[in-house]
């Protein structure tokens, strides 16, 4: 696999990989590598292909000067020996062919060009955008750190202190915004672990309760988890919810909610609490006396009041717990902050990837007259390349003409006659 097919792979890969593949990029697949992005020719035939035109040229040249065809005046009037002209028209023919091949990729050339004027119209288009979207994002990060220093987002710094907002008062008095991700990452592990250890807690307490219900060990433990997760769960939303609100405003849909969740909690505690204290005296007969066996609560002389309280002031105790966490929580500006900023940072890198695109677009159209003109000298220098093998076969043959005939004369009259082929070009140029 040849480096043009190594390259066109990897440019398909990516395409279906990131799916932003261009047209510029499908343009250069089919170019070679060049700096100016125009083609390069390859190398004019080897003198190996010519070998046996030259040859051919040498045994016609001696044919032809012992055949009497020519004299001293034979090239004399500027005339086309046969031959030559068989020369010529072969040289015409191979190099019609290498300027068609020249009008192809001036075209393809310009066709790139086109393209990549196009890409960077899309790119000062989209930087644009992009641009204009950060400034956005920084007029709201703006409008938030002003709420989190005390002051309302419609006001002047200046003598915003003496007209502060109930927003504004409870965004510099909850607010945390030096708050690193390191500190909330930190802040949320540590919560997670004392939640899994309420649950750890909790579960051998709740499955003992629920395994009187006589249900299978399926649905037992689906009972243990749920309730289990439930009422650490739902303190901890209450939290959140209140310390938005206490943010935000009272005035807020989330209010009912809260107040409902907060609702369900409280009688799931007192509920658990019964019926755990009911599991607790239920009586324990033994399987060989068959008589009632005295169990350690009854040896406390605990009433059913006191343990229900206790096992109600354990699930309160964990539920206040996770209320506070939830309460703790981020404020709602400052995280908002974050996000803002997160925003804004990963599209000031897609800004720093489009302004190296749109640079580099802008070069290489800068270029456009040079690449041009560098695709023009090269295919000239090809085609002079390839047509200057005929012209030493033209050569030859005369020279051979000349060694056979053995006459000055004609030797002097083909070398003015190759001179004056040869300023011909140079003329017409």
């Amino acid at each position: 696999m040849g480096q043009n097919q190594r390259r066109a792979f990897w440019w398909r890969l990516m395409s279906y990989l990131d799916g932003s593949g261009f047209e510029a990029r499908e343009m250069e697949m089919d170019m070679e590598d060049d700096p100016y992005g125009g083609p390069t020719p390859k190398e004019p035939a080897s003198d190996k292909e010519f070998k046996s035109l030259r040859e051919e040229a040498r045994k016609k040249g001696v044919h032809d000067g012992r055949s009497g065809m020519y004299d001293e005046w034979s090239l004399s009037t500027g005339s086309r020996p046969p031959y030559l002209t068989t020369l010529e028209a072969r040289r015409e023919e191979a190099t019609a062919h290498e300027r068609v091949r020249e009008m192809r990729d001036l075209e393809r050339l310009e066709q790139r060009v086109a393209v990549t004027q196009f890409d960077l119209s899309k790119c000062q288009e989209r930087v644009k955008r992009i641009t204009d979207e950060i400034d956005s994002l920084r007029s709201q990060e703006k409008d938030i750190q002003h709420v989190l220093s005390g002051h309302s987002a419609n006001e002047d710094s200046r003598d915003g202190a003496a007209r502060l907002g109930a927003a504004g008062r409870a965004g510099h008095r909850w607010a945390e915004p030096t708050r690193t991700l390191r500190r909330r990452a930190l802040g949320g592990t540590l919560r997670f672990a004392v939640l899994v250890l309420f649950v750890a807690v909790e579960l051998p307490i709740q499955y003992a309760t629920f395994l009187y219900l006589g249900e299978d060990s399926l649905m037992t433990w689906a009972f243990v988890i749920g309730t289990a997760g439930a009422m650490l769960v739902a303190p901890h939303l209450a939290g959140g919810w209140t310390r938005r609100m206490k943010v935000e405003g009272w005035r807020s849909p989330l209010l009912p909610s809260m107040l409902i969740v907060l609702a369900g909690w409280s009688a799931g505690v007192w509920l658990l609490a019964v019926l755990r204290t009911a599991v607790l005296f239920v009586p324990t007969i033994d399987s060989v006396t068959l008589q009632p066996v005295v169990s350690t609560i009854d040896a406390l002389k605990l009433g059913h009041i006191p343990v229900t309280v206790l096992f109600a002031s354990l699930l309160t105790i964990s539920g206040v717990v996770t209320f506070t966490f939830g309460y703790l929580g981020e404020n709602p500006y400052a995280g908002k902050l974050a996000d803002l900023q997160r925003e804004r940072k990963k599209l000031e890198r897609t800004l720093a990837g489009l302004e190296g695109r749109k640079e580099r677009d802008e070069y290489i159209v800068g270029l456009t007259e040079t690449r041009i003109k560098r695709h023009r000298e090269r295919w000239q220098a090809y085609i002079e390349a390839t047509s200057t093998p005929y012209r030493v076969c033209a050569a030859l043959y005369l020279h051979a003409v000349a060694d056979t005939m053995r006459n000055p004369a004609f030797t002097e009259s083909a070398s003015q006659w190759l001179r004056l082929q040869e300023e011909k070009p140079k003329q017409a140029a």
